[in-house]
C-alpha cells in the first residue's frame, strides 16, 4: 500500500489497498501558504496564485492602491525569499498591468537581488554622467556587457569615461536565470522635485512622459533596478507611525520617522540605485533611511539587480524563508 499526497485537491491518496483490513494513521497539519503555492502549479502561474492566497499573508503583503494595484511583500524582514541565479533574491510584489514590450500587458512577479554586485556610477558621460537609463553605461554592463555575459570586463567609475575593472564571471546571470525572465517596458518618467514626494506621486511621475530634454521616456530590455516607490510601498509602518502615515510622507522625510524605513526591506543599509531621474544628470537613490538624488556618475551607490519573471513561472518548492527559498520553475 502507497499513501501519496494529492496538493491539488489537499487529500490523501492510496493505491494497492489489500483485501484484508487495513488501518493506518495519517496526521494533518494547517497548510501553509507555500503549500496553496506549490499546489497552483497545474493550472495557475505563480503570480496568480500569489493574488488568490494572498489573505494568507496579512501581516507581510499589502495591496498598494494605485492605479494598477500592485500586491506588495512588505515589512522588517517578509518571507519573501526565492533562489535565482544560484543566489537569493527578493520578491518585490506581484505587478499588474506589465508590458511586455508588445503592447500585451500581463502580471509578472518582480525580483531583486538580495545583496549588492558592487559600487558602479550610473554613467560616466561627461562631467556628470547621463541619467537616461535607456543609453546609461550601466544598463549596458547589465543587459548585454560583463554582467550578462557572467564574465569580467569594465564598469563605470566615475565621470569624463573613467572606468574600473569589474568581475562577474561567479554572480552575472547563468543561461539557467535568464530561461526564467523576459523583456518588458520600464517607464523612465523623472519627478522634478524631491522633499514633498510620496510614494503615489513617485509612481505616477515614474510612469509619467515628463522627462529631461532629448531623454527617453521608456526603455524594453531585461535588468534594470527599483523605482523609488517600491521602495516606499515596502515599508508596514510602526506602532508609533502606522503604514498609511507612512504613505502620507515625503520618502525624503522618512529620515525623521523611524518606523516607516526601519520597517521596510527594501531599506537595504545601504545606498542603492533606482531607475528614476530628477533632473538632468541626478539619479534618485534609495539611501539608508530616505530616498535622496546624487549625479549619474557617483561611485559610492550599490547595484541591485531587478528582473520580471516570466508569466508562466511556477513555484514548486520552498517557504519563501532565507534558509528555505521559493524555488522557481517553467512548466
Amino acid at each position: 500500500m502507497t499513501v501519496t499526497w494529492d496538493r491539488k485537491l489537499w487529500a490523501p491518496v492510496i493505491q494497492g489497498l489489500s483485501e484484508y483490513k487495513t488501518h493506518c494513521d495519517l496526521y494533518f497539519r494547517e497548510p501553509t501558504f507555500s503549500d496553496f503555492l506549490i499546489a497552483c502549479n497545474d493550472d495557475k502561474n505563480a503570480a496568480e496564485c500569489f493574488l488568490e492566497n494572498a489573505s494568507l499573508l496579512p501581516e507581510e503583503s499589502a495591496y498598494d492602491e494605485t492605479t494598477d494595484n500592485n500586491l506588495r511583500y512588505i515589512g522588517a524582514n517578509p518571507n519573501n525569499y526565492v533562489s535565482f541565479n544560484g543566489e537569493l533574491w527578493r520578491i518585490i510584489g506581484i505587478m499588474n498591468n506589465i508590458d511586455d514590450g508588445t503592447g500585451t500587458k500581463e502580471t509578472r512577479l518582480k525580483i531583486i537581488r538580495d545583496e549588492s554586485i558592487g559600487k558602479y556610477s550610473f554613467d560616466n558621460t561627461g562631467e556628470y554622467g547621463n541619467n537616461d537609463w535607456s543609453s546609461g553605461a550601466l544598463q549596458k554592463v547589465l543587459n548585454e556587457g560583463a554582467y550578462w555575459n557572467r564574465g569580467s570586463g569594465e564598469c563605470p567609475y566615475g565621470n569624463n569615461g573613467a572606468v574600473t575593472s569589474c568581475d562577474f564571471s561567479a554572480i552575472g546571470l547563468t543561461a539557467e536565470a535568464k530561461a526564467l525572465f523576459s523583456p518588458v517596458l520600464w517607464n523612465l518618467g523623472r519627478s522634478s522635485t524631491y522633499e514633498d514626494v510620496l510614494a503615489s506621486m513617485f509612481y505616477e511621475r515614474e510612469r509619467g512622459t515628463d522627462v529631461y530634454e532629448g531623454h527617453s521616456t521608456e526603455w524594453i530590455g531585461n535588468v534594470g533596478f527599483m523605482y523609488p516607490s517600491d521602495y516606499g510601498y515596502a515599508t508596514s509602518g510602526g506602532s508609533t507611525t502606522n503604514r498609511e502615515t507612512c504613505l502620507q510622507t515625503s520618502l525624503y522625510n522618512w529620515k525623521n520617522f523611524e518606523d516607516c524605513y526601519s520597517n521596510d526591506w527594501l531599506n537595504r543599509k545601504i545606498s542603492t540605485w533606482t531607475l528614476t531621474p530628477l533632473n538632468s544628470t541626478i539619479v534618485f537613490h534609495a539611501n539608508v533611511n530616505f530616498v535622496n538624488g546624487s549625479h549619474a556618475y557617483s561611485t559610492y551607490v550599490d547595484i541591485l539587480p531587478v528582473v520580471y519573471l516570466k508569466t508562466n513561472i511556477r513555484i514548486v518548492a520552498g517557504e519563501g524563508k532565507k534558509e528555505n527559498p521559493y524555488i522557481l520553475s517553467l512548466p
